[in-house]
Order: structure tokens, then sequence, then C-alpha cells
């Protein structure tokens, strides 16, 4: 090729690589592994506001950030690592303004070896603008339910689930129709669900807003079987659906993790007590030694327990004993950590009254018992020997090594300092630094194996050299350096150390791939940013592209364009648009910039942005190159979020819905359509002038101001009395009376809540009024209409109850005297003696006397309408027995049943009479009628008394009942359970509605084959 083809060839390329990086929109920069700047594009450049001179191998990640580096550090060390890193962030740029960004960090990894990182950045301000207030607009819409801090269940007087908000879905893993209709009992433990119905019960039957389960442990129930602790508060809520109980539940998971782990402190101190190098020693204000761990027992050698209340001067030498006390008041006197006697040399006595030189550093500790002093003692005494040995040898080496023109330092057999060159001081940055008597490998902590191998050979004898290495600091950084490690000798044979000769080599070792990292930093910000490089030859008319631009208009990689083909991927518009952008630069040069919209191959709609420019030879047009980008999502997520401001607009102003909203400090920032036709004011005389206490009744805002600061303790007033509770994270629905500006007032619901930004701190208020004005007048005329028909209906209740009451009183105490009557008739005509026909009518008489005595009885409450059954007199159980007795003896005799009563411990009680003798006669003509034809049929009666109230049991041993299977229908009206003729279910329908009408309860215990019993409680 002629080389001024190939200049120009080269030049295309760079204006190429120049022009894809400094027209991608997004911010592109390459970062070292030393952090350093090798390359910016214009749009990084810019948004930093420094020059390409500025940037470029000068700047470092941490003069550039400053302040928000240790924020980015995390990232940063991630990519050098060789992980990709993505997060957004929030950052103030040089004019002072805050942006919103995205980053993408991309480690460069060459051979396994992370060279750098390449930093991908898109300012996202606008898109976080549009974002934040669709959230905003979200939070003046979103329930008050749904924004609690803990689970709520709303809950029926049956158990069943009627509402739950977010937070409980969260917490329990169940969705909320899995929950809705289901019982309570589906969200607690297995071991408690039995007991749970009766608790619940209790509560309905005295509701009032309380912490449930008081000195308990609570415990819930998760949807994937795992049980956590909770904190649970219970209110009642009337309903007009009826009453209903309102739990908020708090995981206390946290609290007892906390509680845990404060106990796992307390066991972690006492393991690093114990485990720590140095003798530790507490010490109170006296002097004695209060503790002590196990290195001070083997550093002086005293046991544990002779040390624990001895004088602290027990481990001082005698010649210092008696100034230590001043010294120790000194230091409670001005408590602080230090290192104790600083220039001074300190000294240790061991029980056998050794001496050795020692190191204290001393802190102050403040207890519930007051404050003690802690001292970590160290024996430095083999620091002392190696002083000494490196005074001797400085003396022999210093002239040499410090006049050595290269890196060499000396050490002896333990790696310890002897001496180093000055050059050596410089090269590994120890200007400064102490470093005789100190560890090798102290000083350089990242020296890995492979060193302590080579420095354990050469102790043995070898001699080990290296051309060049790349060795890796502490700090990240990398050395090249090239050196020669060998023993020294005391005398023959006997090492005394090592001599370390080392050269750096980093500087002329980087320039040597500088250039070629520079062409492929240019060549992987192509691919990073996935935008493609396209060029046109006019005079072969041949199109070449890379891959990325196949991947955009989904062709299969390795295609080789088509300029007529690719032509008619575009739309008619973008086409037309295009063509004249090419027809005006291959004509006047001027470049172009458009975005457009495509058909892909795979028939995906696309949005490109294409940059276009010319190269000119002899003034005619040689070369069209230029850049693709893909802007898809871009595009598409400019759409979305024009459409859905557009549509947040339209609802902040329709409707009839009042929607005010304030900054921090109360004044009007928003005032919607809505709110101007309900208030009749305009937005303009409200918004940034006013507050929403011009159209709130003075009155209500003074009495509810009393109420919030009576509730907090503290004074309340003024715009707070409106946005207090949601201050504090509640939402509150409230009555007001708003005023018009005409001066006309009227009622409103209003929901006020907090606006929180992304930092959850407040910046303003939302709040939502609806004129209630008709619900008002509704609710009184519901309410008044409500009265009359109670006031009816217990009227009414009260008729139908006489009447229902009477009638079942006639058609039962009347069957069993009409049954007696019956049979004795039929006895009386089939009986052949005389006797016996004198004894059967001799009970006729009795019969037809109580029969004649419940008509009477009847009779005379049909005449005292007015009255009913709370007209109780002294009723004898023993009366009521005889008489039931005398009613129906011939079924006693016919049945052969025996009847036992024992009425000692209650004898009478204030009761109905007409009740009371039903009541008997149902029971035991049930125990005749049920009895078991297995054995001799028994019933035994007796009374007691139990808190305060009074029982009688009727116990019989007939067929008995399934209460499995029947214990809920027993007391029905018209239920009959064994077959039997007679039986018409309306005794027990009758006992139970007489005993309640009295406020009293009957419950039955029975089984198949062994009885039943009866126990009744009267109020």
């Amino acid at each position: 090729m002629p080389k001024k083809s190939f200049d120009r060839e080269m030049k295309t390329a760079d204006n190429l690589k120049s022009l894809v990086a400094d027209h991608i929109g997004a911010m592109l920069v390459y970062w070292d592994k030393d952090q350093i700047c090798r390359f910016a594009n214009n749009a990084y450049r810019e948004w930093i506001g420094m020059s390409l001179e500025q940037m470029v191998d000068k700047v470092t990640l941490q003069e550039l950030l400053g302040p928000f580096y240790e924020q980015n550090l995390p990232f940063i060390t991630g990519a050098l690592e060789g992980l990709a890193q993505q997060f957004e962030r929030e950052t103030t740029v040089p004019s002072g303004e805050t942006r919103h960004v995205k980053a993408n960090y991309y480690p460069d990894v060459s051979n396994g070896e992370v060279k750098g990182f390449f930093a991908y950045i898109i300012d996202i301000t606008e898109a976080k603008s549009l974002e934040s207030e669709l959230k905003s607009s979200e939070l003046k819409f979103r329930g008050l339910l749904e924004s609690a801090p803990d689970a709520i269940v709303l809950v029926d007087e049956t158990g069943s689930i009627n509402m739950v908000n977010a937070m409980c879905e969260k917490l329990f893993g169940y969705t909320r129709d899995e929950l809705l209709g289901k019982p309570i009992e589906i969200l607690i433990p297995e071991r408690f669900r039995k007991a749970h119905p009766g608790q619940r019960s209790g509560f309905f039957a005295n509701p009032h807003a309380r912490p449930m389960g008081e000195g308990l442990e609570l415990f819930g129930l998760k949807k994937n079987g795992i049980k956590f602790p909770v904190e649970i508060s219970i209110s009642p809520i009337e309903l007009p659906e009826g009453m209903f109980v309102s739990a908020a539940i708090r995981d206390i998971s946290w609290r007892k993790k906390a509680e845990e782990e404060l106990r796992a402190s307390e066991m972690k101190f006492r393991g690093l007590l114990e485990s720590a190098p140095d003798a530790m020693v507490m010490v109170d204000k006296n002097g004695i030694i209060n503790m002590v761990n196990s290195m001070t027992e083997e550093l002086f050698g005293y046991k544990r327990d002779t040390l624990l209340g001895c004088p602290i001067e027990t481990l001082i030498p005698e010649r210092f004993r008696k100034a230590h006390p001043g010294q120790r008041s000194g230091f409670f006197a001005n408590p602080h950590a230090r290192p104790m006697g600083e220039g001074l040399e300190l000294f240790g006595l061991k029980k056998n009254g050794t001496e050795f030189p020692v190191e204290i550093s001393i802190s102050p500790i403040e207890l519930p018992e007051g404050m003690f002093v802690s001292a970590a003692i160290r024996d430095i005494s083999w620091r002392k020997r190696v002083e000494g040995e490196v005074n001797a040898s400085n003396e022999r080496n210093k002239i040499f090594v410090d006049q050595s023109p290269n890196a060499i330092a000396m050490f002896d057999t333990e790696l310890r300092y002897m001496a180093a060159s000055r050059k050596w001081i410089d090269d590994y940055d120890l200007s400064g630094r102490d470093i005789l008597g100190h560890s090798h490998y102290e000083i350089f902590p990242e020296i890995g194996d492979d060193w302590k191998r080579i420095h354990k050979e050469c102790l043995a004898g070898a001699i080990n050299t290296c051309e060049e290495a790349c060795f890796k600091r502490a700090d990240g950084t990398e050395q090249w350096i090239t050196w020669d490690i060998r023993p020294w000798y005391i005398s023959e044979g006997k090492i005394g150390g090592l001599l370390m000769y080392t050269a750096d080599i980093t500087q002329s070792k980087l320039r040597d791939v500088e250039k070629k990292r520079v062409e492929y930093i240019l060549e992987k910000t192509n691919q990073i940013a996935k935008v493609s490089t396209w060029e046109f030859d006019v005079d072969r008319g041949i199109t070449i592209w890379d891959d990325i631009a196949n991947d955009i208009f989904d062709l299969p990689r390795s295609t080789r364009p088509d300029k007529d083909a690719i032509i008619n991927y575009y739309g008619q518009e973008s086409r037309n648009k295009l063509l004249a952008a090419t027809e005006e630069l291959a004509t006047t040069g001027n470049p172009y910039d458009l975005d457009l919209e495509v058909i892909s191959a795979k028939g995906n709609q696309k949005w490109l942005r294409i940059i276009g420019e010319a190269e000119f030879a002899d003034g005619r047009c040689v070369k069209r190159y230029g850049m693709i980008e893909d802007i898809t999502d871009r595009k598409l997520a400019e759409e979305a979020l024009h459409k859905a401001n557009e549509e947040l607009n339209a609802i902040f102003n329709t409707g009839p819905i009042a929607i005010i909203g304030t900054n921090k400090n109360g004044t009007i920032t928003h005032f919607n359509r809505g709110a101007e036709l309900m208030l009749q004011y305009s937005a303009e005389e409200m918004v940034g002038l006013q507050t929403p206490q011009l159209i709130h009744v003075e009155e209500e805002v003074l009495k509810r101001s009393t109420e919030l600061t009576t509730l907090f303790g503290r004074e309340i007033s003024g715009f707070d009395t409106f946005v207090e509770l949601a201050k504090q994270g509640n939402h509150e629905s409230r009555e007001w009376t708003y005023v018009r500006k005409d001066g006309s007032k009227f009622p409103v619901q209003l929901i006020v809540t907090a606006l929180r930004n992304q930092t959850e701190e407040i910046s303003g208020f939302i709040g939502i009024a609806t004129n209630i004005t008709e619900r008002v007048e509704d609710q009184k005329k519901l309410l008044e209409a409500k009265n009359n028909l109670e006031i009816l209906a217990e009227r009414l209740t009260k008729q139908n109850s006489q009447l229902t009451n009477f009638t079942h009183i006639i058609s039962h105490n009347l069957r069993s005297p009409v049954g007696n009557l019956t049979s004795l008739l039929h006895l009386y005509e089939i009986s052949e003696e005389k006797e016996e026909k004198e004894l059967i009518f001799s009970k006729f008489e009795i019969v037809i006397e109580h029969l004649s005595s419940t008509l009477n009885t009847l009779i005379n409450t049909l005449k005292i309408k007015t009255e009913d059954a709370n007209i109780l007199e002294p009723v004898s159980f023993d009366e009521v027995l005889r008489k039931t007795m005398e009613i129906i003896t011939v079924q006693i005799e016919e049945s052969e049943i025996a009847i036992k009563s024992d009425f000692s411990t209650v004898a009478e009680i204030q009761y109905n009479r007409s009740y009371m003798e039903s009541i008997f006669l149902n029971l035991l003509t049930n125990a005749v009628k049920y009895r078991s034809a297995k054995r001799k049929p028994e019933v035994s009666i007796f009374s007691t008394s139990k808190n305060g109230k009074v029982i009688l049991k009727f116990s019989d041993n007939g067929l008995g009942i399934d209460m499995d299977k029947f214990g809920d229908k027993l007391f029905g009206l018209n239920k009959t359970f064994h077959g039997n003729d007679e039986a018409k279910g309306v005794g027990l329908f009758l006992t139970k509605t007489q005993i309640e009408a009295l406020g009293g309860s009957i419950t039955a215990e029975s089984e198949p084959g062994k009885g039943t019993t009866f126990i009744i409680s009267f109020s």
C-alpha cells in the first residue's frame, strides 16, 4: 500500500476511535490498577470539568472523588479483584448541582491478571426525577393501612380473617388472597391453636385495646412453617357488619437476636481477654487487683487466686513502690488511655524476685461499680537484647551500608533489620519509620511463603538472584524489582544473617507496555459501550462494520453489510432523513447526528443513534464513517415516563376530591382543581402564599391542638396540629370543618400523609379531603331511624317471647298429666279387683288435682300479660321434685326408676315457679323416656354452689347421647335422637329457653351406653 494511502488509513482509524469515544452520550473512563486515569471521553471530562491534559496519566481516583472515595471504595476494590460492579449514586458535580448516576465497573482482565477497570457511567437524573414524581404520586393515593410498619390483621367474631396489609403478606409469606376468609389460627403455631378460640371469645366479651398475652412469649407461624417471636396489640373495631378485632403484629426476632448477640459478646470478651498476647490486669482506685488473665500468671509466676485482692505493687520492684500510689491517684484524677511512664524504663517483678523490662499501656474503664484502670503489660527483654546486638552491628556496618549507592539492607538470622542504606529507605518508602530491630516480615506483612522459603534457603548458605519480578505491596501497588540475596558470615562457616541488594525497575517496566495499553483501552471502550463503528469506501462501494452492528440489526454475526439492503431496515421517515443527511455530508462535509427508527431483520422495532462524518481527498468525498448506538431502551423509558407523568397529572386534577400539598413548613405547594371548586380559592391565591390553617375553623384547630398536647406531653400548635401524627409515621384520617372563601362551612373527611424522600426524610405533606355533607346528614337520619326501630323491635320481641313461652308451656306441661290420665283409665278398665280399682281411682284424684293446678297457673299467667318470667319467688327444690314425681307417678312405677336427691347445700332459690316446675318435669320425664333396658334405671339430682352461682345437676344412667355427632343439636327445637315415638323434641328446647331467659345456662355431658348429666347454672 502506498505511504500516502497508509497514512490516510491510520488517520481515519484514529479519527474513528476519537469519534466513538467522544460522541457516546454515556461517560467512559479507564482506571489502571494503580487507580490512575488512562483514558476519559469527552462526556466524562465535561461532567467533571477537566481537560484531557489535566486528567489522563495524572489524576487518581482518590483525588477525583475526594470525600466520596471511601463511599465508592468497595466497588473499586471489587472491580480490581475481577468482579463486575453496578450501582447508583447521588453525587455533586463541580458546578454544585446534585445529580444521579448509574455506574458500571468492568474489570480489564488479561491472561488472568486484572490490569485495571472501565467505568461506564450514565446520568439518570431526569429518570430519577420522574421516578420520584411517580412514587410521590403513588404515595398520595396509597391507603393508610399499607404504610403501617407492622403486620395488620382484621378478624371477626368467628376468627375469620377479613383484611390484611402488605406487611402481613411480607411477614407471614402468604398472599392476601391466601389469607382472606381463613381462620386466624393459620398464623398461630399448632400448640397454641386449641386455646385460642376461647381467648378470642373472652376478648369479644370484654373488648378493649390492650397488648396481647402480657408477660407471655408469643409466636407467629410463617407459610413455610417457620415460627418467630412477635409482639401483638389488639383493639376492638365496631363496624356496621358487627364487632371486629384489629391486631398489630410486630416481628421481634431482631430483639431476640440482639439479646443472644449480647451474651455471645460477653463470651467473646472473655475469650479475647484470655487469648491476649500481653498480661492484662484490672485495678480499682485503691490499687487492688480485680482481674488478671492467664498471660499474667505465666509472665509473673503467680496463680490467679493469689493475685486477686492483692495490691498492684506486688508486681513492682521495691525501689518503685513508694511513688506508685501517688502516680495511680494522678491517673484517676485525669483518666485517659496512654502508655505508662513515657520516656522512662519500666520494670516488672516476678514471684521468684527476678526483675524484667516491660512496656505498659493503661486505659480507664467505667463500670457500674466505679472507675477501674486496665493495664496491658508486655515483656520486652528480647527487644533489649536485640537493641544491644543492633548497636554493636551498626558500628561495624554503618559506613558500608550508609555510603552504598544501591538499595541494600543487612539482617540478623531472625530477619530483623540491622542496617539499611538511604537508597533502600527511599525505594521502599520507609522514611521516618523506625525499622532497626524490627522483623522484615513486620515491616512488609505482605511477604508470602515463597519469599520466606527463599530467605530460609539463603540462611542455610544459598544465594538467590533475579533479573526482574513483580512484587505486590500491602497497599495494592505493584513494584518491579531485581535482587541479590546472600548470607553474611560472623566467622568462617557461621552465618550471621542476610544481605539483600535490590533495584526498583518499576518505571522502565511500565513504559514498555504503555502504548499497547492505550490502544487496548480504546478497543475495549467500544465493546463495553455497545456501540458499533461503520465505514463506507465511496470508490469501492464497500461498507464495513463489526459484529456489534450485526447484533443491533439482528443479523447473523460476520454478515457483510449491503448498503442498499441496510437502508430498507429504516422506516420511511427515518430513511428520508438519513438519505438527505448522507447527501449533504458527501457534498458539503457537514457531519450528522440522528435518532432514527428501524425494523430489524427479526421484526423488532428499535431506535438507533447514527453519527456520520466524511473524509475528503482532492476536494472529493472518498470515505464516510461513523458510529451506531442502540438507544431503544432510552427512547422507551422516555415515552413511558412521559405517559405516566401525563396520567398522574390527569388524576391529580380530576374529580371532586381536594388534594392540597405543602412543604414541611406548611406552605401550600399544590392546590388541585378539586380544591379550587370545593373552597372557591384559585391555586394562584394559595400556592406559595398560604397554609391550610386558612381553610380551617379556629376553634376546631385549638381543640385538636389541646388533645395532641395532652397525648404527647409537649405543646403542639399551628400547622403541626394537622401533621403531627403523619410525622411519626401514621396516616391520620379525621373529620374537619372547612371554610370556603365566602365564609360558608361544610364537613370533610381529611387524610394527611407525610411525603418522604429516598433517605426517609420528610419533604412535605399531602392532604386529601372529601366533602361528607350528605354522608353526615344521612348518618343523622339513619341513627334516628335506628333508635326508633330498636325501641319497636324490643317491644315486639318481648311480646313475642311471652306468647311463645306461653304456647310451649301449654303444649308441653299438659302432655304428661293428660298422658297419666289416659294410662290410669286404661289400668282402671282392665283391673278386676275392687281394691285395685279404688287404688287407681284415688290416683285419678291426684293427677286431676295437679292438672287443675297447672291450668289455673296458665290461666293466671294469661291474665297477667304485662308480667313475664322475671316475676320471682322463693322456690324449694325438694317441693318441686315431690310435685313432679306425683304428676308422673305412673311412668315412675312402670319404669321402676330410682330417684335420688340431695338439696342440702342449696335448698331453695329465687326463681319463676312455673319455669322451675317445667324444668324438673322435662328432665325427669327425659330420664324415664330414654332409660336403658340393660340396667335398672337411676336418676340423681343434687344442688351445689360455685363462684356465687347455684348449680343443679340431673344425672341418669340411660341410653346416653353421642355428643360428637349431636352435641350442637341437643337443645334444638323438634330435635330427637333415639327414634322414640313419644319424643317431640320440645322439652330440652323449652328447658334451655326458660333457663337462659333468666340469665342462666344449661350444658350436657353424655356418653352412649353410660348416661347423661345435665348441668344447670342459675344466675
